[in-house]
């Protein structure tokens, strides 16, 4: 894909889809191409360049499966003429495409795509049409004999400019076929199923006057189109019509004068070159989310501030008392509480800072390098006779690597009983990195999106789940907006659910949890964000309690026909191919995508990825334990008792390598989370024994709910 990128970079979009053969969209200039098995790498650039060459050159009509009859032009000549123009184009344009277009030909003609044993062909029962086909696309591999009036043919067809010309050329070869080879002729006769229904119409009721047939079938097509994916209802577009046109281009029913053999015999043998299974089905293919649905997705701080602000100044305005209470405790979490509790997160976020320090500074030693200076050692000068190493030596410690921090916290409804304990974390983290200067944003993501709707998508985008992605704070805000974006943070936390939604923007409202949206969405922000602030080490952090929402891909139906599986659908069972930046992601079954998708992010991008799952209940905390019990291989009681364990010491539970995250936290969604240690409280009369007993609860305590922010520290250094 990304060759196809490179070679059609003038005004074409390049679309890879569940398609029987290539297709071209001349209005809107999409070229889909189908979704090829691995036959080497040269048959690949060969297929790619070609349907390239056809895209930037080749007129609607002049499409091999194009449904235009022209007049003494038989279809399967066109396609040999044509293929010889822009296969000569594509190569002079782009040099580099000479040698995959030979051998990858010369691969295909082994695997009998022009017929079998046809280097051993009798030439004298093969037309000129064939002979021009073999020879302009095998060359040099094969030794095709032209009689002095074949080769003017010949190098006509290899050296034509101009469609007008190939149509020419077209009608002066079949006019010398007729003339000098009439006993090869083969007219390519239209399907029984297609007379039948020709005839069909010819015996209809000869006192209609075929108003009421097309009638009839302009309802039914208007049925059809209303019943569609891309949203019910919808009026037909011009782009519906020329995805309409697009679609007629793969049924052919006309006869022809004649037909190329070896034409025939390579477009029968196309059906080879898909990547279906045995039971002729794909992997469905989504395409990148657009650049224009990825920036309605995200939300910027501004916008989201403004939302705010406007929410706020309505509630204001009302006369009655109803939202006084609500305004109380918003002015309260902002002026009252927030200055205290900010203080209080400088002074914990400390044991993740030393923990960083000291990691960062471990890891410089364990890199520092001892190197000769040049310059003579006086000290070791006694011992020249016995000792080559008199020179001074430096060490030269490696140096640091910037780092860089993304986090994307679940917003959805289930998170409402956790979320306090989560942004108390996230609020933590974010002020730990800008105590160590590491760069930051800071993501919601959610599903309440109205901006995004079906007449958006186009055949093959994965449906987004109305995702919100609203940027909650980031380390490029201004000094005002930074400290305005902690305090609506901690509103959230201070404030319960119902109260706090008085007081947010709707791109931050409960949701569903639309992860792999997200994760899709964050190649592209992670990408921007890496080349904005020169990051070398990108940690990016998930906090959710369950995993995503089903992915489902956008199925036009009006181009049903035209594709390898012809039921309309939206999930496959058949996995997933998901195309971001060009790189193909493959998933087997819907449960791998959210794990693929993490592993492209570390290996496309170099990217440290972290996940803390909130569990609310004993239910979900076990249902995730035996989800990494099954896909770890582990013995479920071993397990169970040495995450228990594990969980009673440091109150979270580490994994490293699971489902895609280099590390992932299991952590109880609750007061387990609460960065606050217990009261040191004792009564007056308290005995020695009761004062010792009461400190070391509370030095635990101060311990363990420090340990996330310390594990953080390492795990990011």
């Amino acid at each position: 894909m990304q060759l196809a990128k490179l070679l059609a970079k003038e005004n074409i979009t390049i679309q890879e889809g569940n398609y029987k053969t290539a297709w071209f969209d001349i209005k809107n200039r999409v070229l889909g191409l189908p979704m090829w098995k691995d036959m080497g790498k040269d048959v690949k650039d060969l297929l790619i360049g070609h349907e390239v060459g056809h895209a930037l050159e080749t007129p609607y009509e002049g499409w091999h499966d194009s449904p235009e009859k022209l007049e003494g032009c038989p279809r399967s000549y066109i396609n040999v003429i044509e293929d010889a123009r822009i296969e000569r184009k594509v190569k002079t344009r782009y040099p580099g495409l000479v040698g995959p277009f030979s051998r990858g030909y010369k691969k295909l003609t082994d695997e009998g795509f022009f017929g079998d044993n046809i280097l051993d062909t009798d030439w004298e029962e093969v037309k000129l049409i064939d002979k021009i086909n073999l020879k302009a696309k095998i060359g040099n591999l094969i030794d095709v004999p032209f009689s002095d009036e074949e080769i003017v043919f010949y190098n006509r067809a290899m050296s034509t400019n101009e469609f007008s010309e190939v149509l020419d050329l077209v009608r002066d070869i079949l006019a010398y076929t007729k003339e000098n080879q009439s006993e090869l002729l083969q007219p390519k006769e239209i399907p029984m199923d297609d007379q039948q229904e020709s005839e069909g119409d010819q015996n209809d009721d000869p006192t209609s006057d075929g108003h009421d047939d097309l009638e009839s079938d302009n309802q039914e097509n208007t049925e059809e189109n209303m019943s569609n994916t891309n949203g019910d209802g919808a009026e037909t577009t011009e782009e519906d019509e020329q995805s309409e046109e697009v679609v007629a281009a793969l049924e052919p029913t006309h006869s022809e004068a004649d037909v190329s053999t070896t034409d025939e015999i390579f477009r029968s043998s196309e059906k080879n070159l898909l990547d279906i299974d045995e039971n002729g089905r794909q992997p469905l293919v989504c395409r990148d989310i657009p650049k224009s649905l990825r920036e309605l997705a995200v939300v910027k701080y501004k916008d989201l501030s403004e939302a705010r602000k406007e929410r706020i100044k309505r509630i204001e305005s009302f006369e009655e008392s109803y939202y006084d209470e609500a305004l109380d405790a918003y002015n309260k979490a902002k002026n009252e509480t927030y200055p205290k509790y900010i203080k209080d997160v400088k002074k914990n976020i400390q044991f993740a800072v030393k923990e960083f320090e000291q990691r960062k500074a471990a890891t410089q030693w364990q890199k520092a390098s001892v190197s000769k200076t040049g310059n003579l050692d006086v000290n070791k000068l006694w011992s020249y006779k016995t000792n080559d190493d008199i020179f001074l030596r430096t060490t030269r410690l490696a140096d640091s690597k910037n780092h860089g921090m993304i986090m994307i916290v679940d917003y959805s409804g289930s998170m409402s009983s956790s979320i306090k304990y989560v942004l108390d974390q996230v609020i933590h983290t974010v002020m730990f990195c800008k105590a160590v200067n590491i760069p930051f944003e800071v993501y919601a993501f959610t599903s309440t999106n109205d901006k995004i709707n079906w007449e958006m998508y186009k055949d093959g985008d994965v449906e987004l789940d109305d995702i919100s992605m609203p940027q909650l704070t980031s380390s490029s805000l201004k000094k005002k907006d930074f400290e305005e974006s902690l305090q609506n943070l901690h509103m959230r936390i201070e404030i319960d659910g119902w109260t706090s939604g008085n007081f947010i923007a709707k791109a931050e409202d409960w949701g569903s949890t639309p992860l792999n949206q997200a994760l899709i969405i964050a190649h592209d922000i992670c990408k921007r964000f890496k080349a904005k602030n020169n990051v070398e080490k990108l940690n990016l952090i998930t906090f959710t309690d369950g995993d995503s929402n089903h992915l489902r891909v956008i199925s036009d139906r009006k181009m049903q026909d035209m594709k390898v599986q012809a039921d309309d659908y939206y999930y496959s069972n058949d996995g997933f191919k998901i195309l971001i930046d060009g790189k193909a992601i493959k998933s087997e079954t819907r449960r791998l995508i959210t794990a693929k998708l993490l592993q492209n992010l570390n290996d496309t991008y170099g990217i440290n990825t972290i996940g803390f799952f909130m569990a609310d209940s004993n239910h979900m905390w076990n249902s995730k334990l035996g989800d990494i019990c099954w896909s770890e291989n582990k013995i479920w009681e071993d397990w169970r008792s040495e995450a228990r364990k594990e969980y009673t010491k440091n109150k979270c539970v580490t994994v490293e390598g699971y489902s895609g995250y280099n590390t992932y936290y299991l952590v109880k969604g609750n007061k387990n989370l609460d960065t606050n240690a217990d009261e040191f409280d004792i009564n007056e009369d308290a005995t020695k024994g009761q004062i010792g007993t009461a400190f070391k609860k509370y030095s635990k305590s101060k311990k363990l709910n420090k340990v996330l922010m310390t594990k953080f520290g390492a795990a990011v250094a």
